[in-house]
């Protein structure tokens, strides 16, 4: 790192990890508050770093942060990177008697906020988690009206936070966050709430996962006990349909009402009219008079707020301001609000003490419960015949699905892959009577869920799908040497399927050879170039089927469909499984079932 000598201010940042945060929320105001000053910052990637330091006149940068916590021009530090570095920068702060700020959450745990906090308290160091809501305008107006009586006694507190799907990202993998949106974005809300009553106490907590293209917590409700008493419920919602964000808090003498998540907007008072007289002695007798004629109808005040164009800047003042008087700040409410984030997900991560992110296995997410439903299951076990036919035919069946398929919603369009996101998709997909004895025909360790596609000819029409192989690139991809990776396919009937409906047809056998162009799929005109001919067409076997009932086959026997001529829809669901180890299709996300080992 290139250091340039300066005058230092009263405070000299160092940024470790100049991302979204410091970009969005905390840089401009860490360069413009008096008395505070950016001297170095630090990013893994050279560029990014580089970037970010010309954009805010930082003078210095670098990719070691080690560089950044020695510098003898830095006084103090802000850890932005994700949770997983927290604990191991701070301490490194800590250790060089330098006050440190990180983002929230603190730790990924329980054990690393409280061994964080533990150290700075022992060196007396300051340390800030940036909870920055309590810091803002908005939320300052909402403590000063609890802690001004007006409400009167709080009697209850209901907040509701809901916000559809969002994009994968390191925001749910445990190993670098510590858990997923919940535990990302929860201890904003649970922080006011401290700040506004006091500790809280929580009395119980629900957590699950809907989602299963991730492991993490989608929604989670939990309840709570203030100290003077209050009983409080909170629920968030990160698979919603709509967006919503509500709290109310109830006392005797009114209502208040926000959002929580928003630092703008407006905080609406309802009181009733008893309360108002109470508390307006300071107004003109004739608004009283106007306040009594009401009786009977709650008054009303709004209080409106503007966004703030730096989120973080009120509660950077107050940590500037503090670090200047040299006072030690000790983040207890951000510890109690660290205790209570991880207890009301123990359960559901099965105890979140040490590296709980590498132990996956006792989670309560529907990947695991699918692992653990079919687990050591002997239910639908292949005898050797049926095996060896397999092995020679190239298909199995039919069977009869004991998977709750009747729940399933037929979509119009766009019904590729909604296992990894509709629950119902998922764990018929992953229902031991079809996942199981895909994995018998795979062999060990067992089956990963890769692919599902609902398959829908309309009646009266249709496309006639022409003889192809399920090989290549967009089909299971190829081994490292070149050579393609072969899976098994479930074809489940959703509608009474014939030949007269477009049921699927295959030819015995064909399995064991590759054909033609079969890179070009449907495309490569198999019977039109002579590759195949009539008569291993004429050959063929038609998997005609009732609703409920399915076939497995090998993904590389020839397949193929007709037209629908009937004047009845033809359904079903199609689904793929490749051995475990064999996740060489790029951009797939495989799910591991460890079904038939």
């Amino acid at each position: 790192m290139n250091e340039q000598a300066a005058d230092l201010p009263s405070i000299a940042w160092g940024i470790i990890g100049c991302g979204d945060v410091m970009e969005r929320k905390a840089g401009a105001a860490l360069a413009s508050l008096p008395g505070s000053r950016i001297v170095t910052v630090m990013r893994r990637d050279a560029a990014k770093a580089q970037a970010f330091a010309k954009r805010h006149l930082v003078p210095n940068w670098t990719t070691d942060a080690s560089a950044v916590i020695a510098s003898p021009h830095v006084n103090a530090i802000y850890i932005a990177t994700p949770p997983a570095h927290h604990l191991e920068y701070a301490l490194q702060v800590c250790a060089a008697g330098k006050a440190c700020v990180v983002e929230k959450p603190a730790g990924r745990s329980e054990q690393e906020t409280h061994a964080m906090v533990d150290a700075f308290r022992r060196a007396a160091v300051p340390l800030y988690v940036s909870y920055y809501r309590r810091d803002l305008a908005k939320f300052e107006r909402v403590k000063q009206i609890i802690d001004s009586g007006e409400l009167g006694a709080i009697v209850a507190i209901n907040y509701r936070f809901a916000k559809p799907r969002s994009a994968q990202t390191w925001r749910i993998a445990p190993s670098r966050s510590g858990g997923g949106h919940f535990y990302d974005l929860a201890g904003h809300a649970l922080d006011l709430f401290d700040d506004w009553f006091g500790p809280l106490e929580l009395l119980g907590s629900g957590v699950t996962n809907r989602i299963p293209s991730h492991e993490t917590e989608d929604a989670v409700a939990l309840t709570f006990r203030t100290p003077d008493g209050a009983i409080g419920s909170a629920s968030w919602n990160f698979a919603a349909a709509a967006h919503m964000d509500e709290l109310c808090i109830e006392g005797l003498g009114g209502q208040l009402h926000l959002a929580v998540m928003a630092s703008a907007g407006s905080v609406r008072l309802e009181l009733t009219p008893a309360a108002a007289v109470r508390t307006s002695r300071t107004r003109s007798q004739r608004a009283l008079r106007q306040i009594k004629s009401r009786f009977g109808v709650a008054t009303h005040r709004r209080f409106r707020f503007t966004k703030p164009a730096q989120a973080h800047r009120d509660f950077l003042a107050r940590v500037v301001g503090e670090l200047a008087r040299g006072e030690v700040a000790s983040p207890s409410a951000a510890l109690r609000t660290s205790v209570l984030l991880n207890r009301v997900l123990d359960h559901y991560y099965g105890g979140r003490c040490g590296a709980f992110w590498e132990r996956p296995a006792r989670w309560q997410s529907l990947r695991q419960q699918a692992v653990r439903r079919g687990a050591g299951t002997r239910d639908y076990a292949l005898d050797g015949a049926q095996l060896a036919t397999f092995e020679a035919q190239g298909y199995l069946g039919p069977f009869q699905c004991d998977g709750e398929w009747q729940r399933l919603r037929i979509p119009l369009k766009k019904g590729t892959n909604l296992h990894l996101s509709d629950p119902a998709v998922f764990e018929l997909c992953t229902h031991p009577s079809i996942a199981h004895r895909a994995a018998q025909m795979l062999g060990p360790p067992g089956a990963a869920l890769f692919k599902s596609r609902f398959v829908v000819k309309a009646a009266g029409g249709g496309t006639p799908v022409a003889w192809h192989q399920d090989v290549g690139e967009t089909n299971g991809g190829y081994y490292a040497g070149g050579a393609p990776v072969p899976s098994v396919t479930c074809w489940l009937a959703l509608d009474r399927t014939t030949l007269a409906n477009g049921a699927v047809r295959v030819v015995p056998g064909s399995h064991k050879a590759l054909y033609g162009d079969y890179r070009a799929r449907l495309r490569a005109k198999l019977l039109e170039h002579g590759v195949i001919a009539a008569a291993d067409v004429a050959r063929a076997v038609t998997f005609e089927l009732e609703p409920g009932q399915f076939y497995l086959f090998h993904s590389w026997l020839l397949h193929g469909s007709d037209v629908n001529r009937t004047r009845q829809r033809r359904a079903g669901l199609n689904m793929r499984y490749t051995r475990i180890g064999d996740e060489y299709e790029a951009g797939c996300i495989y799910l591991p079932l460890a079904m038939g080992s």
